[in-house]
């Protein structure tokens, strides 16, 4: 019997619509994995933006999906900024069961906050937080943002001609929860329109 592989995902993969685009359509249990943080840190120079990466913090913890994997051409092209790094389970913190098998996290190669030629992308940053707000509610959206770092590079708001190809669709409803958030906690000031 092959042992199942579940990726730990941090990022877009917290929303469902992100998921299932990536031919994610497994159960997405609710996670928290000791020692890492997010930041804007991940070049896509094909693309022409910046998505998140992960620095080590032992004092942090991490909230994300857990979710069944096939690590395929597919999925490493979608990753390729990325390391598959397996995670010992004992670091994980699940309600209810850990399921069998081994856990994969996606690390970045190299870290490069946002320049002008490489913004983080707000529908990118949308699919991020919805997700966020689908797997733990307003909680986990406020953390998410409080535990990521370099808000403060470049970003652009590309809602109305998008970039990241990914993206969850989202209503106006959903926009405006999202700014709210990110005006309470003091880092929409740094985006910039496009």
């Amino acid at each position: 019997m092959t042992q199942r592989d579940f990726m730990i995902g941090y990022g877009s993969i917290l929303s469902r619509e992100s998921r299932q685009r990536s031919g994610l359509t497994g159960v997405a249990h609710k996670v928290d994995l000791l020692g890492w943080r997010r930041a804007w840190s991940v070049r896509y120079r094909d693309e022409a933006a910046t998505y998140l990466g992960l620095v080590a913090d032992e004092t942090a913890r991490l909230h994300a999906v857990l979710v069944p994997v096939e690590i395929n051409p597919h999925m490493r092209h979608r990753e390729r900024g990325y390391s598959w790094t397996e995670v010992d389970g004992s670091r994980l913190h699940v309600e209810g069961d850990l399921p069998e098998g081994r856990f994969w996290i996606v690390v970045n190669h190299a870290h490069e906050p946002a320049d002008a030629d490489h913004p983080i992308p707000q529908t990118y940053v949308d699919t991020c937080l919805i997700g966020a707000l689908e797997t733990g509610g307003e909680a986990m959206l406020r953390d998410f943002i409080a535990m990521t770092d370099h808000w403060d590079t470049h970003w652009v708001d590309d809602r109305f001609e998008p970039v990241y190809p990914r993206r969850a669709p989202l209503d106006k409803a959903s926009h405006t929860l999202i700014d709210d958030h990110l005006n309470d906690a003091g880092v929409l000031r740094h985006r910039k329109t496009r």
